[in-house]
């Protein structure tokens, strides 16, 4: 089954809707918070490598992956995950298709359905931030600005937003589900508004696979 890790990359795929929807437009007045208003606000694109941890609820790191992603408003993005198994999921705007190179198996769902869930539906923007999260002040720790969004009314699938910035960048997301489980996306080498190939953000099945799901 190509999902073997389906819970970890629906998670990863939760915390770059955030960054999809450019959602995270901060309550004003404070000054605080203005670049990070502007952050999202300018965001048109990203390219970066990342590291991907899962942590239980003792804090302890359950699995760790890594790879390089690429972003593209409205709603276009690519995973290429490197290790510890390669797969490459992407959002062509229209759906998503997931691809695993060891089992030689693509999944293909609608955009929509894959990211219909409520919290995807919250971070995508349908609602306005303030009537759907309440959002910290910041808060400073090891040499990072943190924000912490907690949504309003409780959901049952996730319970806290954190998003850190160094120096007005982003560097980290990470989501705790009810159950105190983490999952952290930390950026290295990131490019914010770069111009991205528009081929990199469609996916053709190699020959040979097999292909699951609708592909028009």
């Amino acid at each position: 089954m190509i999902w073997k890790h389906g819970l970890i990359h629906r998670w990863a795929i939760m915390l770059l809707t955030l960054v999809l929807g450019g959602f995270l437009i901060l309550p004003v007045p404070s000054a605080a918070q203005s670049p990070v208003q502007r952050y999202f606000q300018d965001l048109q694109s990203l390219r970066a490598d990342f590291i991907q941890r899962v942590f239980n609820e003792q804090a302890q790191i359950v699995h760790t992956s890594s790879g390089q992603m690429l972003m593209q408003k409205p709603g276009k993005f690519r995973w290429d995950y490197q290790s510890p198994a390669k797969q490459v999921i992407v959002a062509d705007g229209e759906r998503l298709w997931a691809y695993d190179v060891e089992l030689a198996q693509v999944t293909v769902r609608p955009l929509d359905t894959a990211l219909g869930s409520t919290p995807l539906a919250l971070l995508s923007g349908v609602a306005p931030i303030e009537d759907t999260f309440t959002v910290s002040p910041v808060r400073q720790q090891g040499g990072l600005n943190w924000y912490e969004l907690t949504p309003q009314p409780l959901q049952p699938e996730f319970r806290l937003l954190r998003v850190a910035f160094k120096d007005d960048v982003l560097v980290s997301l990470e989501l705790e589900d009810s159950f105190g489980q983490r999952t952290r996306l930390d950026f290295q080498k990131l490019e914010r508004n770069p111009v991205l190939d528009p081929a990199l953000l469609k996916f053709t099945p190699p020959p040979g696979v097999d292909v699951v799901g609708d592909a028009g």
